[in-house]
C-alpha cells in the first residue's frame, strides 16, 4: 500500500510586489497550480509549512485566493494540514486570531499546533470540535501529521522538546496503528542562505531523528533537503529577486507503507513561475551621459532574443533586473534611472525593471581643515584647487578642468551676489559654448 502527500511551503499570497497586479495574481497562480496538481494525483494530504499569507493583514481578494484553493482540497476530499508562518500570525491586538484561525474555523484547513505548557510541548489529537490539535491522522494509512508554528528564536529548545514528548508517548503511537510520522515545522537550516541568521544547526534537529520520518520545513525560500530526512521546497514563487536563481517548488512525496519500515520517496517538482531575468550592464570606460545611454540602448537590444524566448515560455513577460557595475567616469547625478527603465521598456517584454546602482564613483572630499585659518586668496586657491580635482573626476570635463575650475567659481560668485537666475543662466550657456571651442595657442591667460 502507498499514500501520497504534497509539501507546499511559504505560498505567500498578498503578495503585491512592486505594487504590479500580475505580480500579485502570479502568487495565486502558482499556489492554485499546485493545487490542480494535488487534485489530480488524488493524494492523501496536502501540507502547508507555514506563511501562507505574505502579511497578517490581508485584504479580500487575498482571503478569497485562499479559500477558494482550499475549498477545492476541501471538495476533493483532501485535508488541507497547515502550520503558522511568522507571516501568518496574528497581531497581538487581534486577541491572537489569525485569518488562518478564521479558515479553520470555517473547514478549509486543518490547523495544526503543539501546546507549549511551561517546559513542556504537548501535541493533542486535532478536534473537529474545536479545530484545534498538535496532530492529525491520515484516515487509513497509518501516517500522522504533527504541526509545530514559528517560534523564532526559540526553535531549538522546542524541537528538543518535541523529540522528548514523541519518545514519551511512541508506545502508545505504535498500539494505535501509526506506523509513519510527519513533523511539520516552519524554520530553517543555519548556513543554508548565508544571510539568514537565527535559523537551528543541522545538529539542532536530531532531537527528532528517532521519532519523525519526514520534517517538512518552511520560511526559508532556498529548496534543499539534508539526509532525506528534512526537506524545505523553497517558495512557490520569487519573493526577492535575489531568489531568481532558485529552482523552487514542492515535494510530491510517496509513502511505502507495505514495507516493514515505512519508507518514502519524496521528488522536488518546480512549478511554472514569472521569470527573472539578471543582467549586468558594466559601466566602465563610458565617458559621458550620452555614450552611457547610447551603449546600453545596443546593449538591451542584445537580449532581446533571451526576453523574448523567456516571455513565450512563460505565456507572460519577464522581470528584468539589471545591476550597473564597474567604475563610472562622470557624475551619478547626471543618470536618469527612469529613462533607463523606459529604454528597457521599449526594447524588451518586460513586466517590471529593475535599475540597480551597484558602480562605483570617483569621490573627492576636501580635507576642511586646510581651510581653517587661512587668508581669503589662500581659501579661494584651496577652493579653485578643490573645483579642479573634482571637474578631472568628471570625463566630460577632465581635458579642461583648469578652465572649467574657474567658471565653477566665478558662477559661485554670481549667486552668492544675488544675481538674476536668468542672467546667470545665460552667463553660463556663453560660457559652455566658448569653452567648446578648441583653446587658442595663447592659452587662457585672459580669462
Amino acid at each position: 500500500m502507498q499514500a501520497q502527500f504534497i509539501h507546499v511551503a511559504d505560498v505567500h499570497l498578498g503578495n503585491f510586489q512592486y505594487q504590479n497586479q500580475e505580480r500579485y495574481n502570479d502568487f495565486a497562480r502558482a499556489f492554485a497550480g499546485i493545487v490542480d496538481d494535488a487534485i489530480t494525483r488524488r493524494v492523501q494530504a496536502f501540507l502547508v509549512a507555514g506563511d501562507v499569507f505574505h502579511k497578517r493583514s490581508i485584504d479580500a481578494l487575498t482571503l478569497y485566493q485562499a479559500k477558494d484553493a482550499f475549498g477545492r482540497l476541501r471538495e476533493a476530499g483532501i485535508p488541507a494540514l497547515v502550520i503558522e508562518g511568522n507571516h501568518d500570525k496574528a497581531h497581538y491586538r487581534d486577541a491572537q486570531v489569525s485569518w488562518l484561525n478564521f479558515l479553520a474555523w470555517s473547514d478549509e484547513l486543518i490547523l495544526l499546533a503543539a501546546t507549549n505548557d511551561g517546559g513542556t510541548l504537548r501535541f493533542d489529537p486535532w478536534s473537529p470540535a474545536t479545530k484545534q490539535g498538535g496532530y492529525y491522522d491520515l484516515p487509513g494509512t497509518g501516517i500522522r501529521v504533527y504541526g509545530v508554528p514559528w517560534y523564532g528564536g526559540s526553535t531549538a529548545a522546542i524541537m528538543q522538546r518535541a523529540g522528548d514528548e514523541l519518545r514519551r508517548v511512541r508506545a502508545d503511537e505504535e498500539r494505535t496503528g501509526v506506523r509513519y510520522r510527519v513533523m511539520m515545522l516552519h524554520t530553517g537550516v543555519d548556513g543554508v542562505v548565508p544571510n539568514l541568521h537565527g535559523l537551528p544547526t543541522r545538529t539542532q534537529f536530531d532531537p527528532l531523528r528517532d521519532v519523525v520520518d519526514y520534517v517538512a520545513l518552511g520560511h526559508v525560500h532556498k529548496p534543499y533537503e539534508f539526509d532525506r530526512w528534512l526537506y524545505n521546497p523553497g517558495s512557490t514563487e520569487t519573493v526577492s529577486a535575489e531568489e531568481a536563481a532558485w529552482k523552487r517548488g514542492y515535494y510530491h512525496v510517496t509513502v511505502d507503507l507495505a514495507a516493514a519500515m515505512p519508507t518514502h520517496q519524496a521528488r522536488h517538482i518546480q512549478n511554472p513561475q514569472r521569470p527573472f531575468l539578471r543582467w549586468t550592464f558594466p559601466v566602465d570606460h563610458l565617458a559621458s551621459p550620452e555614450v552611457f545611454y547610447a551603449q546600453f540602448a545596443a546593449w538591451c537590444q542584445e537580449h532581446r532574443a533571451q526576453a523574448e524566448r523567456s516571455a513565450a515560455q512563460f505565456a507572460g513577460p519577464p522581470v528584468i533586473d539589471v545591476a550597473l557595475t564597474g567604475l563610472l567616469a562622470f557624475d551619478a547625478g547626471a543618470l536618469d534611472r527612469r529613462a533607463l527603465e523606459d529604454t528597457v521598456r521599449r526594447a524588451l517584454p518586460a513586466l517590471h525593471v529593475i535599475i540597480r546602482n551597484l558602480f562605483n564613483t570617483v569621490d573627492f572630499a576636501p580635507d576642511p581643515s586646510e581651510l581653517d585659518g587661512r587668508d581669503e586668496r589662500t581659501r579661494q586657491e584651496l577652493e579653485l584647487r578643490t573645483f579642479r580635482d573634482l571637474l578631472t573626476r568628471d570625463a566630460r570635463y577632465a581635458p579642461d578642468a583648469d578652465r572649467w575650475a574657474r567658471v565653477v567659481a566665478e558662477l559661485k560668485q554670481h549667486a552668492l551676489a544675488g544675481d538674476d537666475p536668468a542672467a546667470i543662466a545665460a552667463w553660463l550657456g556663453e560660457q559652455r559654448a566658448r569653452l567648446s571651442a578648441p583653446p587658442t595657442p595663447e592659452g587662457d591667460a585672459g580669462e
